[in-house]
């Protein structure tokens, strides 16, 4: 069907786009629910296909968002649950570093800093007040919350059902000339997405085992919790387990722990926080999508700065499609794509 779209009223594909900008506009604030509802709808596909030929394709994506909510109700009470079995053990952290800077306190740190305790003490009434706003405020952002996940849920699903032959009918309204190009750029967002969230659990598995033989050797006690927990909060990359180390480095110094406090500094960041987001993510990443693992880190980290939490996902993607789209003007087809049939998925 040559040049099918030069043979439709013009006009017509205008204000399709133009309404399409407006909707984007209007539902901006669930844009996040919605790209990863869709992200992740691409990465189900070839289990919807499978179990479309079995029971349905109505059934399938209903049966898939179905296990993937069990599986979301899971880990969050999988996590609760720790913290809540964990409790008791946090609260004695918790006392132990605000008795250690608490009112009235002095304290060899800010001796040596020249930190004015009455400045410290006013800061930490005031953390605990914002600490209190922030819970309050989370509160209050649950019913917003449960309709984003209510919108990804039911994204997901309609996603799934539908987004197949959503694709291959606008594909069909392509000239010619572009759906090669297009299909090449398709392929390699669909693998690129297969990498960023298989990758993803890599990281979180490997950070866990990484984790392990540290909290052992801190001797904190608690070694399976803190792993666990580190583990988990890779989840959000970057900042998930430096969070973690930052409480910890801080324990440390209010219990006078030097020991503790430099393996924190020299091996617990820079091994379990920083070595799977600054070496093994970009590095698997790079080999699937066969980009150089800066470029992956630059993707990875420039998206989280800028886009939040969804600039995990869209960061390497749109670096990777980019690049793909250069060697498609250079006329190199040939160029190192995923080499998993991922991407064919779609077609």
């Amino acid at each position: 069907m040559p040049g099918v779209l030069e043979e439709r009223n013009r006009y017509t594909l205008y204000l399709v786009a133009a309404i399409a900008v407006v909707a984007i506009i209007i539902f901006w604030q669930l844009m996040v629910a919605l790209i990863f509802a869709g992200s992740i709808a691409v990465i189900a596909l070839p289990l919807h296909k499978r179990f479309t030929g079995k029971i349905g394709a109505e059934a399938s994506a209903a049966l898939i968002t179905v296990i993937m909510f069990l599986i979301f109700v899971a880990v969050i009470a999988f996590a609760v649950g720790l913290l809540l079995q964990n409790q008791e053990f946090l609260n004695s952290l918790v006392s132990t570093i605000i008795n250690w800077a608490g009112p009235g306190q002095n304290n060899p740190i800010t001796t040596m800093l020249h930190i004015n305790q009455t400045a410290l003490d006013g800061l930490i009434g005031n953390s605990n007040q914002k600490i209190n706003q922030w819970g309050d405020s989370l509160i209050g952002q649950i019913p917003a919350l449960g309709f984003q996940l209510l919108v990804f849920f039911l994204s997901f699903s309609v996603f799934l059902y539908k987004g197949e032959d959503l694709y291959h009918s606008s594909f069909a309204m392509l000239p010619d000339n572009v759906k090669e190009p297009v299909s090449h750029l398709t392929h390699t967002a669909v693998d690129t997405l297969y990498a960023i969230y298989v990758v993803q659990l890599i990281v979180v598995i490997v950070t866990f085992f990484l984790a392990l033989p540290f909290f052992y050797l801190l001797g904190f006690e608690h070694v399976l919790f803190f792993s666990t927990l580190a583990g988990l909060l890779k989840i959000v990359p970057i900042l998930g387990p430096s969070i973690l180390m930052a409480f910890l480095a801080v324990y440390a110094v209010s219990i006078s722990d030097t020991t503790a406090l430099l393996l924190i500094i020299f091996i617990g960041y820079p091994v379990v926080c920083a070595f799977p987001d600054l070496f093994i993510r970009p590095v698997l990443m790079g080999r699937r999508t066969c980009i150089h693992p800066v470029i992956m880190w630059i993707g990875f980290v420039g998206g989280l700065y800028t886009l939040g939490l969804v600039g995990f996902v869209l960061g390497p993607l749109i670096l990777v499609l980019l690049i793909t789209g250069y060697h498609i003007l250079k006329g190199d087809h040939e160029t190192c794509r995923a080499g998993s049939n991922i991407g064919k998925e779609v077609q």
